[in-house]
């Protein structure tokens, strides 16, 4: 899944108005989070939340970044998700506290740009904090489905 030049363009400067409004951000951040994940642990004492997200912010604009902002805040990432399923909490919350900030510079395809950017987000967080993925490999998607064809062929010839 990759992002169009327009969407690039469509994140960077939105992202740039949730920094600049950061307040605003992550005070809705914070009720709605608390609201929908009540063991989800903030670590207000020990990350600094503006620069942290900001940076999210920042780096979301590019899968490749995405990546290295994931391998490079990986112990903060780990203790603020410490279950997996709490990132796709987290995903949807920044989603709403997002459309609470930008108000009418949410348009459809910054929403759209955000929802496909924070979709590959989850899923590469799952799998670098959590080992969890799914995705398939082709050569072991070929090797189960040449078995279940040759496992389906013998079944269909069997009286």
């Amino acid at each position: 899944m990759s992002l169009s030049p327009y969407q690039f363009q469509l994140l960077t400067t939105s992202s740039k108005d949730v920094c600049d409004n950061f307040e605003h951000f992550f005070t809705y951040f914070n009720l709605l989070i608390k609201k929908k994940l009540p063991t989800f642990i903030p670590l207000s004492g020990v990350f600094d939340h503006k620069k942290n997200i900001c940076a999210l912010a920042a780096h979301l604009t590019s899968q490749q970044s995405v990546w290295l902002f994931i391998d490079k805040h990986r112990e903060y990432l780990s203790r603020l998700f410490q279950d997996k399923h709490q990132v796709n909490i987290f995903s949807d919350v920044f989603l709403m506290a997002l459309s609470a900030t930008l108000k009418s510079k949410l348009t459809l395809a910054v929403r759209k740009a955000w929802q496909t950017i924070l979709f590959v987000f989850t899923n590469m967080v799952q799998t670098q904090i959590h080992g969890y993925s799914n995705v398939v490999s082709m050569q072991h998607y070929r090797t189960k489905r040449n078995m279940l064809t040759q496992l389906d062929g013998k079944l269909r010839s069997d009286p």
